[in-house]
């Protein structure tokens, strides 16, 4: 499949930006930059419990609403509550979501935690897209304004994986494989532009709050083990003093947005996510040629491309 053949986006100079999970981090980090630095903007921001957005400015242009992303009637209450208030949503943000750390095999039979991770990470966000995609195609034209932006808050883990995340890394995986469909789904005429951000390492309570973690399972307990390294490293903080700080990724996602050019499935944020996310790619097309030949010899081979088949 192609990359969706989009135009640029224009973002309205007074736009409506929803924002989930701003409780903390970078959500907190979008509404606040969105608040005091571009003063025409609207923002929407959003947690569970508005208490906890008390740091973010008040004023006629800032709508904090409760919003529970794992409930499809909290969705629809937070975007009927925003139409009511500015009659249109420009820019949705899925940022809501959390990590749970730790060895996969030690995870309880049912999985609930990792199920519950998924619900916030993944399904929450599916939900939150599904009703912004609706408003974008026929709730925004009504008001004269065609069109939207979902912005994904990814992460570096959600292009590569690594030891102790596998559940993070799953829900991030699917989301990013969800939006790039959603892409190639809608219709060009209808303006709706999709993008997963993957931030590097970041200042934010992932490593604390928002970090939930799984018991040790005894096979994997060496010191020197992966997952050990890993667990290590989240709570050293001299190890984080490279990461990005919330501010710089509220105003690099905005940049994204209000840049008046197309805007990319993909964008990693950050040296550490950037360099990562390169080497990766290098690694996976040197495995592809190595493995060409053996890849190619399965199938009918006059039958033509069908990369070149399915557009």
């Amino acid at each position: 499949m192609e990359t969706p053949d989009t135009k640029p986006y224009n973002l309205p100079d007074d736009a409506v930006w929803f924002v989930t999970g701003c409780s903390s981090g970078m959500g907190q980090g979008l509404a606040q930059y969105i608040a005091t630095k571009k003063p025409s903007q609207r923002v929407v921001a959003t947690a569970r419990n508005p208490a906890s957005l008390s740091d973010i400015p008040d004023g006629p242009n800032v709508l904090k609403l409760a919003l529970d992303v794992t409930s499809v009637p909290s969705i629809d209450a937070a975007f009927d509550a925003t139409l009511v208030r500015y009659g249109r949503v420009d820019v949705v943000v899925n940022n809501a979501g959390y990590n749970l750390m730790g060895d996969a095999e030690a995870s309880p039979p049912g999985n609930p935690g990792a199920r519950a991770l998924l619900d916030t990470n993944f399904w929450g966000a599916v939900d939150v897209s599904k009703r912004a995609l609706s408003i974008f195609r026929d709730s925004n034209p009504q008001i004269g304004q065609r069109g939207g932006v979902i912005i994904n808050v990814s992460s570096l883990g959600g292009y590569l994986g690594s030891p102790g995340n596998a559940f993070y890394h799953a829900s991030k995986f699917a989301l990013e494989g969800f939006a790039e469909s959603i892409a190639k789904e809608v219709f060009p005429e209808w303006n709706i532009h999709v993008c997963n951000v993957e931030p590097g390492g970041v200042r934010t309570k992932y490593t604390t709050t928002s970090l939930k973690r799984l018991p040790r399972h005894p096979a994997y307990e060496d010191p020197a083990g992966p997952t050990s390294g890993m667990l290590a490293f989240m709570d050293n903080p001299e190890l984080h003093r490279g990461f990005s700080s919330p501010e710089e990724i509220a105003e690099k996602i905005y940049a994204v947005v209000g840049s008046g050019r197309k805007i990319p499935i993909r964008v990693p944020l950050g040296k550490d996510s950037w360099g990562m996310v390169v080497a990766e790619t290098e690694k996976v097309k040197r495995e592809l040629e190595e493995w060409k030949e053996f890849s190619c010899a399965v199938g009918n081979p006059e039958v033509e491309d069908m990369a070149k088949l399915v557009k």
